[in-house]
């Protein structure tokens, strides 16, 4: 079976988003020897396994043996891996090719698709939806996704951090005024100058010298 990937957007985009993986994704890579590989690739401090669960947080540190983890691989990073991977298995990828319809009959599945040349069909034994939470492959196939609207608002900014703050090497902020500012997420503001104490948190990633992505905790005033 060899892959086809069609991916709308024409190039890789440099806009920071996902700042690192973790949890289950790191042992499937290390299941295909691949983990290593992208360890390798981090340059930043390796945070300390605190995660969100719901509206938990789930602070792993005092655990001997956690069983979950982080790597700190900003997704520019992420997805410039994987084009090498996939290059190296010899697999089609198609950017600029959009998907617009899908149908199926008893021998293969039906793709509609628009390329920089014009539409044209690719018909598949399988196609498999990769277009995240609003997926139109899921849409088309009749696939519901019932679930309800998250509470947390979480903002993404990409700041330059000034000479007096120190990235420690678990990841955590220390800056004068401040004390330390831990790595991770929070349900709660921990200090709330511009508004009042115990008002629910911004989780921010904040993005440092090129390279880096570092998630400190926010006020609600962004501070």
């Amino acid at each position: 079976m060899r892959p086809l990937v069609l991916e709308r957007k024409p190039q890789r985009r440099d806009t920071p988003k996902a700042g690192g993986l973790g949890g289950q994704i790191l042992e499937l890579l290390r299941y295909r020897g691949l983990l290593e590989r992208f360890r390798a690739a981090c340059t930043d401090p390796v945070l300390a396994p605190r995660f969100p669960f719901g509206g938990v947080h789930l602070d792993l540190t005092q655990l001997a043996d956690p069983p979950m983890h982080a790597l700190p691989l900003p997704q520019q990073l992420l997805e410039r891996l994987l084009d090498e991977r996939a290059d190296e298995l010899g697999i089609d990828i198609r950017r600029g090719h959009e998907v617009i319809d899908v149908s199926q009959d008893d021998a293969a599945v039906i793709v509609e698709v628009r390329g920089p040349d014009g539409p044209y069909q690719v018909t598949p034994r399988y196609l498999v939806g990769c277009d995240g939470a609003r997926s139109r492959v899921r849409d088309w196939a009749g696939i519901p996704f019932p679930g309800t609207a998250y509470p947390e608002v979480n903002r993404l900014a990409q700041v330059t951090l000034p000479d007096e703050v120190t990235v420690l090497g678990n990841g955590d902020l220390s800056g004068p005024g401040f004390g330390t500012i831990r790595a991770g997420f929070t349900p709660r503001a921990r200090r709330a100058p511009a508004g009042r104490r115990g008002e629910p948190a911004v989780a921010v990633h904040l993005q440092g010298p090129p390279g880096r992505t570092l998630p400190p905790r926010a006020d609600p005033a962004g501070r």
